[in-house]
Formats: structure tokens, C-alpha cells, sequence
């Protein structure tokens, strides 16, 4: 054990006597963009569970979708193993940065850090810098049906099984996904990028579905003056049934 894990450890404690939640427990849900609530089955974050977030290109910008409502409505949010994310961009798809913390964590304290974010956190987002085994995803997990957290694991696998037991997958199609609008041949600028997700698991979702979202990728995005642009604060378009999936527009506010 290093010499400065003890004091890491020790500040993480303090961080997290400061943290307090913004609802009680007994309040089950955390409020989410609207977007993001076709993909629930409550149409929010239910307290307690955990959601993977994985599949490939999009996945990033997906957990970021999944965690801005919660940070904007006062929620703090609690980071582990993130060292790959892009702030900027997670600013633009709407997640308050005053109510995200950031903590490293080596290999032999992942488990005691993540924990103690469950403690205080409305939200743990685990990144994938450290893949955790079944035993701590286990204990982690129980703990958040516990203390009322939401675990959300952003994972680098194509499926789950890095997390086993998981309440919600949300699994980005690659084979449907990463088609970009407003760039022509040799002219324009990158819009918007459409991601089609797969949701599925327990809990009211034991039926997959397929969602496609307009989110930006995950180092940014052009800005538009056009209405519906990235950055412009207006929708893109309002939800259109397409057979049996439906394309939501990802509200996308500037940094």
C-alpha cells in the first residue's frame, strides 16, 4: 500500500461529508433529459440499480447523456476510472460540471473508492481505465440498492459480461450506428451524429427495444447558427415513429 493512499483515501472521506443529497432516498428516481427516457423503463434513473453503457463508438457520449440530467437537477455526480473522457464535450450534451467529481483511483483501491462514492453520491460513474471482477461488481452493486445510488458503468467491451447482473444494458449497435449530418463532399461542418441504442434487462425491460438518438460525438461538435444545431439550444426535431423504433432528438446545449 503506497504511502499516499491513506491520505487519498482520507480526503475522498471529507469530499463526500460535504456532498449532500439533493432528495431523500425515499425518492426513487432521478430525473433525466427527455431523450434519455425512452431508453428507461420508468422513463428515469431508478434508484439502487445499475445501468452498462457499452457496444463502441457513441457509448461515451451516451453515458454522458444518461448522467447530464441528474447533474443539472442538483445531483452530484462521482467519476472513477475516467481519465479517457472529454469534458468539453460531456459540458455540451448538458452535464453541469459544478456537481461532477473526479477521482483516480489505482487497481488495489478501485473497489474501496467506488464504494465510497456509492456512500455519497447520487450517481457513480465507473469509467472503463479499470475493469472490475464479478465479486465487486457484486458488492458494488448491492451496496447502490443500499444506499439509493445509481451505478452507471461505461465499458469498453462489446457486451456485459464485464458487468454481470446488471439492471439495465444500454448497448450502442455499431452495425446502425455513427452516421453523421452536415457535411457534404468537400464542404460543410459536422451536426449531429445518430446512435442507435439497444436497451434491455430487468425490471420492466425484459423485452429489448432499439432507440435511435441524435447525440454528438464524443471530442465535440461544430457549431451552427441553423435552428436544430448543435449548440443552439433549440430540438432538432420532434420524435417520429419509425416502424417499431423511434428517433429521439438529443437536446444539445453549449458549454
Amino acid at each position: 500500500m503506497s504511502v499516499e493512499r491513506p491520505e487519498r483515501l482520507a480526503a475522498l472521506r471529507e469530499l463526500i461529508e460535504q456532498v449532500q443529497p439533493v432528495v431523500g432516498a425515499h425518492e426513487r428516481t432521478l430525473e433525466v433529459d427527455p431523450p434519455v427516457r425512452e431508453l428507461l423503463p420508468l422513463g428515469a434513473l431508478q434508484r439502487g440499480t445499475t445501468v452498462w453503457v457499452g457496444g463502441g463508438a457513441g457509448a461515451t457520449s451516451l453515458a454522458m447523456a444518461v448522467v447530464a440530467g441528474p447533474s443539472r437537477c442538483g445531483s452530484w455526480v462521482g467519476c472513477v476510472s475516467v481519465s479517457s473522457l472529454g469534458w468539453a464535450a460531456a459540458a455540451e450534451l448538458g452535464v453541469d460540471l459544478s456537481r461532477v467529481a473526479v477521482v483516480r483511483a489505482d487497481g488495489p483501491d478501485w473497489a474501496t473508492v467506488a464504494a465510497t462514492l456509492v456512500d455519497g453520491f447520487d450517481v457513480v460513474l465507473c469509467g472503463p481505465d479499470h475493469r472490475p471482477g464479478r465479486r465487486e461488481v457484486s458488492r458494488l452493486a448491492a451496496r447502490a440498492r443500499e444506499r439509493g445510488a445509481v451505478v452507471v458503468a461505461l465499458d469498453d467491451a462489446p457486451d456485459a459480461r464485464a458487468w454481470p447482473g446488471v439492471d439495465l444494458r444500454l448497448h450502442v449497435d455499431a452495425r446502425t450506428s455513427g452516421r453523421w449530418d452536415g457535411a457534404g463532399r468537400g464542404w460543410g461542418a459536422l451536426r449531429s451524429r445518430a446512435i442507435t441504442v439497444v436497451a434491455s434487462g430487468r425490471h420492466g425491460v425484459d423485452r429489448s427495444r432499439r432507440v435511435e438518438l441524435l447525440l454528438p460525438g464524443p471530442t465535440g461538435v461544430a457549431a451552427s447558427a441553423s435552428a436544430g444545431a448543435p449548440g443552439s439550444g433549440t430540438e432538432v426535431a420532434s420524435p417520429v415513429p419509425v416502424g417499431s423504433d423511434r428517433v429521439v432528438p438529443f437536446r444539445v446545449r453549449s458549454a
